[in-house]
């Protein structure tokens, strides 16, 4: 399939998110992948790509696994589907996967969230084994700006809290960050994240510089398809929070932040959320995905848990 096949059923599937995109896939590939890449495709009577799910083999102690291409750097995995297909898009994508059934030994699908249709019956001669994957918190945003009007009293109270002893210390600012402002964000991004971990006395996963220039890759091509979103926040015109996530119109996304935790008493990372929701929200989303974790703030915010599914796919 072309990049513009992959965007044109991108666009077209309700279900995509950023990370089932080009911009995210292949940036993910360039910089991280390996094993063989093998992409499944689906096409309609006329031609028309109507499923697709990039894939890469992975040898795991011996046995040869299929996964989605960015399976666990992404936090939902899923094939794209043109929603007007009907059957005959998932049959067709079974079909390509069982062609390449010579070169692999289980088909995984980590990270399906609950409506995926890769979650339906699968043909005979292969047996599906699910078990729950992560936690990732989902909030219901209000039906219309402004954002604090739909949060509880004590997060509104928190955010504007916040908001004052933050602005008691210096000039705040909060702001989305245009393609030009990219790269500083991202090298703040990186700077802020490894000094929180290292207080802890671990690399953090932004460390490796291979996961660095995936990021890199992936930002401006996710700009240049309107879907990323780093908020950033500035004190005196330092920059105190970045939090790299995602919007697509339907939905609002938290990926990773840094935060500066050197001025006791400050939460620069309420602030980078509140942006980033706020964002999504003037957007049109209706929900924000904290993505996967349990961490205490995501449900402060209101979000309540949804859990992935793990499904490996295996012959009778």
């Amino acid at each position: 399939m072309t990049q513009d096949e992959w965007w044109d059923l991108w666009r077209r599937d309700p279900r995509a998110t950023p990370f089932q995109s080009p911009a995210w896939a292949e940036a993910w590939w360039t910089h991280l992948g390996g094993g063989e890449r093998i992409d499944m495709e689906a096409r309609a009577a006329d031609g028309r790509l109507v499923a697709a799910m990039p894939m890469t083999t992975w040898d795991d102690a011996g046995v040869r696994r299929l996964v989605p291409v960015a399976a666990g750097t992404s936090d939902y995995s899923d094939a794209l589907f043109d929603p007007t297909a009907g059957p005959i898009a998932m049959k067709r994508l079974w079909d390509a996967l069982l062609a390449t059934a010579d070169r692999w030994d289980e088909l995984l699908l980590p990270d399906l969230r609950a409506d995926s249709p890769l979650l339906g019956p699968v043909p005979d001669g292969w047996r599906a084994v699910d078990e729950p994957g992560e936690v990732c918190p989902v909030m219901m945003l209000p039906s219309a700006p402004p954002l604090l009007a739909g949060l509880s009293k004590s997060r509104r109270r928190k955010v504007v809290h916040d908001r004052h002893r933050a602005a008691a210390v210096g000039k705040v600012r909060e702001a989305i960050v245009g393609a030009d402002g990219i790269n500083e964000a991202l090298d703040a991004l990186f700077t802020l994240h490894a000094a929180r971990w290292a207080a802890a006395g671990e690399p953090g996963m932004l460390a490796d510089h291979k996961v660095q220039a995936f990021h890199r890759a992936a930002a401006p091509a996710l700009a240049a398809a309107g879907l990323l979103r780093l908020s950033m926040v500035r004190l005196d015109g330092r920059i105190v929070a970045v939090l790299l996530g995602f919007a697509d119109g339907r939905k609002g996304y938290s990926y990773i932040n840094g935060v500066d935790q050197t001025l006791p008493g400050q939460s620069f990372g309420t602030l980078a959320f509140a942006c980033s929701i706020e964002d999504a929200l003037a957007g049109g989303a209706g929900e924000f995905h904290f993505l996967r974790g349990e961490e205490t703030y995501k449900y402060g915010w209101g979000a309540e848990a949804r859990v992935t599914v793990r499904r490996r796919i295996v012959r009778e």
